[in-house]
């Protein structure tokens, strides 16, 4: 952790926010003090108190640095992507500029509710974003938890997991603990699954594995019902990255 801290100090050093940190911290979306709080917390590694992933993310860039670099001190991402943890980093890393490539392709929330209502709910309308939605089939509200059919390879759970591993969605969805929030899920996926598209703003607070950064972060989550395509009736989940 205190490399981590050292790195980031370096950093803010060589760059032309040196002197800056609250303009800096500022800039990237953060609290005027974040930065700063984050530079000289001596309890920065205790679980829970690492900073958001995404944020740091926006930091890395203002810096000229790679969030790769910061937390484990690699210049070039493509020598840190042995481990699932680390891919989990770079794919962070690149979420805003997968945010950025949805933005040219059109892709929001108005969007997609147009093309919902013009496409008539069938799946293919959808073809030219599938790579950002996951699929889901379609719930009852007697339903335990949620069924992943497939998960894009830039939507937002891809990002956060490191891979497009429906199977890996499947065991995290199924083992959250919380049996209030997992009836909530299967409630809005069940009234998706009448016909009726759902619109929310969700938020998720994990701590990574093995590293000081938590992924944090706010999303617009789109529940779309669908018909046609290669898994019949299911539901398309578009969530886009609030930054």
């Amino acid at each position: 952790m205190v490399d981590f801290q050292e790195r980031l100090a370096a950093a803010i050093s060589a760059s032309d926010y040196s002197g800056r940190v609250f303009e800096l911290s500022t800039e990237a979306g953060l609290g005027k003090k974040t930065l700063y709080n984050i530079l000289h917390n001596k309890d920065l590694a205790a679980s829970g108190k690492g900073p958001g992933i995404f944020g740091m993310a926006r930091v890395a860039e203002l810096l000229g640095v790679s969030l790769d670099y910061l937390v484990n001190g690699q210049h070039h991402p493509a020598e840190s992507l042995s481990t699932p943890e680390a891919r989990v980093l770079h794919h962070a890393s690149i979420a805003l500029s997968a945010q950025s490539i949805s933005v040219e392709r059109n892709l929001s929330v108005d969007a997609l509710l147009r093309r919902f209502a013009k496409s008539g709910g069938v799946a293919g309308g959808f073809l030219e974003w599938a790579d950002y939605c996951d699929t889901y089939a379609a719930a009852n509200p007697t339903d335990d938890t949620l069924t992943v059919l497939d998960v894009g390879e830039k939507s937002l759970s891809a990002i956060t997991m490191g891979r497009p591993d429906p199977e890996l969605l499947q065991t995290a969805l199924s083992e959250v603990p919380d049996n209030d929030l997992k009836r909530s899920w299967v409630r809005d996926y069940s009234s998706t699954s009448t016909g009726t598209p759902h619109v929310s703003i969700q938020t998720l607070n994990v701590q990574m594995p093995n590293h000081p950064v938590r992924v944090k972060m706010d999303f617009f989550r789109v529940l779309l019902p669908v018909t046609g395509g290669k898994f019949g009736p299911s539901i398309l989940n578009f969530s886009l990255l609030i930054v």
